[in-house]
């Protein structure tokens, strides 16, 4: 070994030491703070909004574990490195993906069935109960995840919690301006009093009437969000094709270091523009 490889040896060393000692020193920071953040949203999706019973300590072990998993498979499969941090990307991801995907549905659920439940307690009011009572037959008789709200609710208040702070507890937990609206209007009505029954009922048509609002809204920028989904896999569907016309040329895309390279920053161009023109298509009433 001469002087020259010598002394390059000794600059990579040096380098590489110095490279991990900031990664320890400033990385650590950051992984930890976004595994309490990961953890945290764990607890808030899954223990306050889903009501499920899990550990966020035991979904961020799972979850590591399946990037680990997803990704020593997929990089063994291919006998690559490359796809062994494809595979950790994508396991990475996925669990967001379905943790939003379960809170926009349990969400979307119960803005479904506020009105009915609303009419409910209305209802009740009107036959006598008072909005306790009215609240535990909203129970009794509801169904899917506006009674299992509800339920958390009554538990509340029956363990000593005033029945202001329950409701309160129940909009931060929902996190719907719809059960805002309620919850603050039904807190408001009691402390001026007044008839009960009617003002749910006007609680109920103003819900009624935004969500009418926001279904055409919705109607009216169906096409655009179609255009961004379809633009947002048409590059896949064009390299299919051209790996279906030149199978040898298309796959230097995947063997070859720069392809590689190129076929991730336009991955990450795609996700960009899909995500930039769903916000774009997001209008709030």
């Amino acid at each position: 070994m001469t002087t020259h490889d010598i002394t390059y040896t000794a600059l990579i060393s040096i380098c590489g030491f110095f490279g991990v000692a900031l990664f320890v020193y400033y990385g650590a920071a950051i992984i930890r703070d976004a595994w309490l953040r990961q953890e945290q949203r764990y607890d808030n999706v899954l223990n306050r909004q889903l009501l499920m019973d899990i550990p966020p300590r035991v979904a961020m072990m799972l979850t590591v574990m399946g990037v680990l998993g997803c990704g020593l498979v997929l990089g063994l499969f291919l006998a690559s490195t490359f796809w062994f941090l494809i595979g950790a990307v994508i396991a990475l991801a996925l669990p967001p993906v379905v943790i939003n995907h379960l809170e926009e549905s349990r969400l979307r659920t119960l803005d479904e069935q506020i009105v009915d439940g609303i009419t409910t307690l209305a209802s009740g009011v009107r036959a006598g109960l008072n909005l306790v009572q009215s609240m535990q037959l909203l129970v009794r008789n509801g169904h899917g995840p506006i009674r299992q709200e509800f339920q958390q609710l009554m538990r509340e208040y029956e363990l000593g919690i005033d029945l202001s702070l329950a409701m309160q507890n129940a909009a931060n937990r929902i996190g719907s301006s719809y059960y805002r609206l309620m919850f603050t209007a039904v807190q408001a009505h009691r402390d001026r009093g007044g008839d009960m029954g009617q003002s749910l009922d006007r609680i109920a048509e103003a819900i009624r009437e935004i969500q009418r609002l926001e279904g055409k809204l919705k109607a009216l920028t169906a096409q655009g969000r179609a255009q961004a989904l379809f633009m947002s896999l048409m590059p896949f569907v064009i390299f299919f094709v051209l790996y279906l016309i030149d199978p040898t040329g298309a796959s230097r895309l995947i063997t070859e270091p720069m392809g590689r390279l190129l076929l991730l920053v336009a991955i990450v161009m795609i996700a960009t523009g899909g995500m930039w023109i769903r916000r774009i298509m997001q209008v709030d009433i």
